[in-house]
This record gives structure tokens, sequence and C-alpha cells, in this order.
């Protein structure tokens, strides 16, 4: 039907076409601001405004805009059985719906900010820290591995090596595609996509060289595991890899998955391996590579500024978090007391 015989009501006049002008773009702009944060990040936070939006409905109080006697009650809750990490994590995720609202935080009052003060005092703030691999038991983490098959120990020997070798994060490994790995005379350059620290997603380069032990060196380790991610292209004659750089595999080992690992299976893999070198596998996570980097970087007198840069620290604050065992014993006070 031609759009002279439509109803007067269902012509689409200026006004209405604006209307779904403004509407597609407000939907847009919506989505642009969700990509702001990383999507575990909103992941969280849709996850704690579930836990407080049902809180209040419980008790007949309003969670947006929350008023910040409401907000005090439900952390006084919350400090009976959670930690202080996760009530923290809540207090932002409040104050983020309120901002993402136009609506003021009710976590900058100054009676909120009193609670969670007396939260952390109470129950203090110090995380808990994991085993930080340093060489020494880099190089009992990627011991043979004999009753797993020979394409499990490889992949796990080139996670390992690279990941503590380019200080990186979970996330970072997993994200790895083959293509994002080249080798050239110094050693490996890993292309990072997107990081923590790289929200924006413009790309680093981390430089890995070559080790100097066979067994410990992640440009071998690498060598020896990325074929099993390959083809072979008979038009060119040559093995062609792409896709993931690192995927799970069965326990048989027969055939490579071709999906990515997840940034959990990370933390799975490290455990098993302490287990088989005879440690105490609770000891470790996926963050005791970057951990173990910096402490035994900082612990070899590597300057700081150096750490920083490879390891994509943006504060020596929060990269010295990393170091207290690696600097126990350099320059030790106590070493000078004569006795």
């Amino acid at each position: 039907m031609p759009e002279s015989d439509l109803p007067v009501e269902l012509v689409p006049g200026p006004a209405a076409a604006g209307d779904v002008e403004l509407a597609r773009l407000e939907d847009r702009a919506g989505q642009l601001a969700r990509q702001s944060r990383a999507a575990a990040t909103w992941k969280a936070y849709d996850s704690d405004l579930r836990h407080f939006r049902a809180w209040c409905a419980e008790r007949g109080l309003a969670a947006l805009p929350a008023a910040p006697a409401t907000v005090a009650s439900y952390l006084a809750q919350l400090e009976a059985t959670y930690k202080p990490a996760t009530i923290r994590r809540r207090l932002a995720s409040i104050s983020v719906a309120h901002q993402a609202a136009g609506l003021d935080s009710p976590t900058a009052d100054a009676g909120v900010r009193a609670v969670a003060a007396g939260i952390r005092r109470r129950h203090g703030t110090a995380p808990r820290k994991v085993q930080a691999a340093r060489t020494q038991l880099i190089a009992r983490l990627v011991g043979p591995l004999e009753e797993y098959p020979p394409a499990v120990d490889r992949r796990d020997r080139a996670l390992i090596l690279i990941g503590f070798a380019g200080a990186l994060r979970r996330s970072e490994l997993v994200a790895l595609d083959v293509e994002d790995i080249t080798e050239d005379e110094h050693g490996l350059r890993l292309r990072l996509r997107r990081s923590k620290t790289d929200q924006e997603g413009e790309s680093r380069t981390v430089g890995v060289p070559y080790g100097s032990h066979p067994a410990t060196c992640p440009v071998r380790a690498w060598r020896a595991w990325w074929p099993s991610l390959a083809w072979w292209d008979p038009k060119t004659e040559q093995l062609i890899a792409g896709g993931p750089a690192f995927r799970p595999i069965p326990r048989h080992g027969y055939r490579i998955g071709s999906r990515r690992l997840s940034d959990r299976s990370v933390a799975d893999i490290i455990k098993r391996r302490a287990q088989a070198a005879g440690l105490d596998p609770a000891l470790f996570s996926g963050h005791s590579l970057r951990a173990g980097f910096a402490t035994e970087a900082y612990a070899q007198g590597v300057p700081e500024l150096a750490i920083m840069r490879h390891g994509r620290w943006r504060s020596a604050a929060t990269m010295r978090g990393y170091v207290a065992e690696g600097s126990l014993w350099n320059d030790n006070a106590a070493a000078k007391l004569g006795l």
C-alpha cells in the first residue's frame, strides 16, 4: 500500500521518525556504555545488584535510589557472612548503578563510609597471598608429566613458561591466538589484543626472550607445542596454524579441542602441575605466574621501572605488592647488625 493510502495516524511524520532515531541512538549509547568495562566486571555488578535489590524488596526498601541508611544497614547485614573484598565490590556496584541512572550515590555518604571503614578495621583488608612461582619452582612445575598424554605436557609447559616470562594475567594467556605469537632472532613477540590495563583494545607487544636452559626455555616450549595446533596445506606444502593458542585436551589426549581454555583452566593446570611436583596445590593459583615473575625479577635486582613496563603495571605501589618476598633478603637491614 502506498504511503498516501495509509491512515493518517500511521504515516511516519518527522517527529515519529525523529523519535525512532533517538531511541536507536539511546540504545546504541547504552551498548557503548556497557563496553566501558570488561564483560566479567558487568557480570559481577549485575550479580551484586540482584542481591541488593532482593534484600531491599524483602524489607520494603527502595534500591534505586537507595537511602544512605539502607546501604549502611545492608553493609551491616553483609558483615556477618561476607569477606571485606566482597563487601567492597557490592558497594562499588551500588555506586555504579546510581551513577548510571544519573543519581547521587549513597555510598559517598559519611555514615556509609564510616560503616565500611569499621568493617575494614574489624576484619582487616590483607588479601590471601598465593605462592609466587619463582624460577626454581617454575622448573619443578614444568618437569615431565608422565601420567598424562604428551600433548598435555607440551601445552602445559608452553603455557606456564610463556605466562611466567611474559608476566601474563590468566585472561591474557587464554586470549592469545596462534597468530599473536611470532618468533624472531631474540625470542617470542606476544601481541596482547586486550588486557586489564588496556580496555580500549589498543594492544601491546611483550617480548619473551630465549631461556638459558632448554628445559625452561619458553621459545623452545612454544616450538614444541604449536605444531599440535597446525594442519597441512597441500597447496603451499606447509603447516598452517591458527585459532586459540591454548586449548582443552581430553584425558586420553587423542584430539585437541578447537575452543580456547577458560581462565579458570589456567589455575587448574598450575595446581595439577604443583601436585605432580610434590607441592601443595592449595598454595598456587593462576596468579602465581605473574606474582613469581615480579618477585624473581625484583630479587635479581631488575629496576622497578623495567618490571612495571614488562608486566604492564601502571602503579609502582601495585607492583610492589607482588615483590615483598623478593625484597626480603635484598639489602636486608638486619644483616648489618653484626650478629
